[in-house]
């Protein structure tokens, strides 16, 4: 994990890191692991541009989440942290919860977000899929990790993954993470509903899905770029929910495309 800094915040803190030079990208990763996750990229991007990755609420070291959460809210707090690093009009990289939260940003703080790369994620849910996802933790309990490792390992990687190495990194990352802020932040991805906003949204943008992705259908990523005026939709054969990472190649030249093309 690289060096850490904290951008101090009404609920507690946030961690990031940055590293490299040039325009800003501001990397968020899904919900579950922490920003160690965008390690390979950051290696790869840090020679061209000027890398921000944050550790979302609730994970890594920034603080736990201890009373109900908004996406809303955790927008505010990249918000905070792109202020304190005097940021703005960065390209937002978000898998999954990261994207969720990358689409509130350019909702909420348009000024902040001049480009957007929203991978495996959605722009909202069907109604009878939401109690399905708020299941997947239980705020009025103290649960234990343990109990949600294999279902969730099964939904963010294919059975034949080229990185069993991440599978590891994920299981002992899961067994180690907050049940409360586990809940909280599933509930607050229950609530997704960012679709009729994003017509708003004037930033280009890359939505990248995986076709076997079990978490997130295409057709639900689909939703984000057709509801986006300035938007790429890409379709990645294979690739599974944490395609960015266990098929980071792939990923990465596709990513480096739009990048390139937002410099012309």
């Amino acid at each position: 994990m690289s060096h850490s800094t904290f951008c101090e915040i009404q609920a507690g803190r946030i961690a990031y890191s940055r590293r490299g030079t040039g325009r800003p990208l501001v990397l968020l990763h899904p919900i579950g692991v922490e920003r160690s996750w965008w390690d390979e990229y950051v290696d790869h991007w840090a020679a061209s541009y000027d890398v921000i990755a944050i550790d979302i609420r609730g994970h890594g070291e920034s603080s736990f989440v201890t009373s109900p959460v908004t996406l809303a809210d955790h927008a505010a707090d990249v918000a905070a942290v792109l202020r304190k690093e005097r940021v703005s009009g960065a390209t937002l990289i978000g898998v999954s919860m990261g994207g969720m939260i990358a689409q509130r940003i350019a909702i909420q703080f348009p000024e902040l977000a001049g480009a957007l790369i929203l991978c495996g994620t959605a722009g909202s849910f069907p109604d009878e899929v939401r109690p399905r996802i708020l299941a997947r933790g239980d705020m009025s309990r103290q649960g234990s990790m343990s109990e949600v490792i294999d279902d969730t390992i099964a939904r963010w990687f294919a059975a034949d993954t080229p990185r069993p190495d991440l599978v590891q990194k994920c299981r002992a990352r899961l067994a180690a993470d907050d049940w409360y802020s586990w809940s909280a932040n599933w509930q607050a991805i229950s609530l997704l509903d960012n679709l009729a906003e994003l017509p708003a949204v004037s930033a280009p943008a890359l939505v990248v899905a995986g076709d076997a992705d079990a978490s997130i259908p295409p057709a639900l990523s689909q939703k984000i770029a057709d509801a986006l005026p300035a938007s790429r939709f890409v379709v990645i054969p294979g690739a599974a929910h944490f395609g960015a990472f266990d098929m980071r190649e792939i990923f990465a030249t596709v990513f480096d495309d739009f990048l390139s093309g937002l410099a012309q």
